[in-house]
């Protein structure tokens, strides 16, 4: 009976241990979270903002975008994953920069908020075309990494070009075979929550790739494929490039 006792004791420590135990913190310029987009009317271009515990931030803006800008949509909440940048405010919100933003499947249909233009507040001038490095890495030819956005197979234009690209690099080296590796992953939000992408969503991501690189000639005996059941522990911070899919030319 004692030894029941002082088992139950223990337990109960335990679990008010962890009961106790603080969210993980994020840095103090760090702003991940989810709400709905705001559409700003300007004289010059519209502006996406978002509103996070009374603040407001900027996202971007339409009209020459740049090949990292993603733009929400209404009807849709959107993850902000992002870093606070120094400077003025820009169309009115806090400038994010870098910012990844990540469009939720669900209909929201409280999301529909659109602002007039006001004197004073105007569009930033486009964004220059540059490398999509929040699309596509590649740091030697032959490998290549694709991102997505959270909870989503959606396979970017610089995704597409970059695998075209691969296949040349393996049908001009001599290749025999191209290793591909799909993940999913999950966010750490600001207010300590976690979201974490769908069981199936490395799957799908990783068909998504081998239906295109089939459809580029590349015959499916060279394509070893696999996908990872593990979910890295979020830090908040690298959180967008953990849901991505990997390849390799191999010799």
């Amino acid at each position: 009976m004692r030894a029941l006792l002082w088992s139950a004791i223990a337990w109960l420590l335990v679990t008010q241990l962890v009961a106790q135990s603080p969210p993980q913190s994020l840095p103090t310029d760090r702003r991940n979270f989810v709400a709905c987009p705001i559409l700003r009317d300007t004289r010059t271009n519209p502006c996406w903002l978002a509103q996070y515990k009374g603040e407001t931030y900027f996202l971007g803006s339409l009209g020459g975008v740049s090949d990292n800008f993603h733009p929400p949509q209404l009807e849709h909440e959107v993850l902000v994953e992002g870093t606070v940048a120094t400077g003025p405010r820009v169309c009115g919100g806090i400038r994010l920069n870098p910012v990844k933003l990540s469009v939720l499947g669900e209909i929201a249909p409280a999301c529909n908020a659109v602002l007039p233009s006001e004197d004073g507040i105007d569009a930033p001038a486009p964004q220059p075309r540059g490398k999509p490095d929040s699309w596509v890495k590649t740091d030697e030819p032959g490998s290549l990494t694709i991102f997505f956005e959270f909870g989503d197979d959606f396979m970017s234009v610089p995704a597409g070009n970059a695998l075209k690209d691969l296949v040349k690099h393996f049908t001009s080296s001599g290749a025999t075979r191209i290793e591909v590796e799909a993940f999913r992953g999950a966010t750490l939000l600001s207010d300590g929550n976690v979201l974490t992408e769908h069981a199936l969503l490395a799957q799908e991501r990783l068909a998504k790739v081998l239906v295109i690189l089939k459809g580029l000639g590349l015959p499916e005996r060279v394509i070893n494929a696999r996908t990872s059941e593990a979910v890295p522990k979020p830090d908040g911070v690298n959180d967008q490039r953990s849901r991505r899919v990997v390849l390799k030319v191999q010799q």
